[in-house]
């Protein structure tokens, strides 16, 4: 049973940010230059109009868009690595202003799968 309080309180602003959060590319992807991811925010209980600032560990795009690509740099790759970058949002409304982030995982694979061979 919900009391008289609980009923009238608004559920707080939210910002979330989605995307290519888990990417796998292979090793000669990752030589050929960034690895490009697409970012976008979803908001609750904010009102227009938003200010939007990206920040991340890679070029961002556009810094002041609901959604972006950001690029992500990844000098002598390996296969069997993991690279993890970092990703923030600033979402800012009148009346409040919320930071948010997430990681984005990277896995760098091989170029051609191992060949088996066949036994007799």
């Amino acid at each position: 049973m919900s009391t008289a309080l609980e009923q009238r309180q608004e559920p707080f602003p939210q910002v979330v940010i989605t995307g290519d959060l888990r990417l796998a590319v292979t090793e000669s992807e990752a030589a050929h230059g960034p690895i490009t991811g697409h970012y976008s925010i979803e908001t609750r209980q904010m009102q227009e109009p938003l200010q939007v600032y990206w920040g991340a560990e890679g070029q961002v795009c556009n810094r002041q868009a609901r959604a972006t690509d950001i690029a992500f740099e990844m000098p002598q790759a390996q296969a069997g690595q993991s690279w993890i970058y970092p990703v923030q949002a600033q979402v800012t409304d009148q009346r409040t202003s919320i930071v948010t982030g997430v990681f984005v995982q990277i896995l760098v694979t091989a170029d051609t799968l191992p060949r088996v061979s066949a036994s007799a």
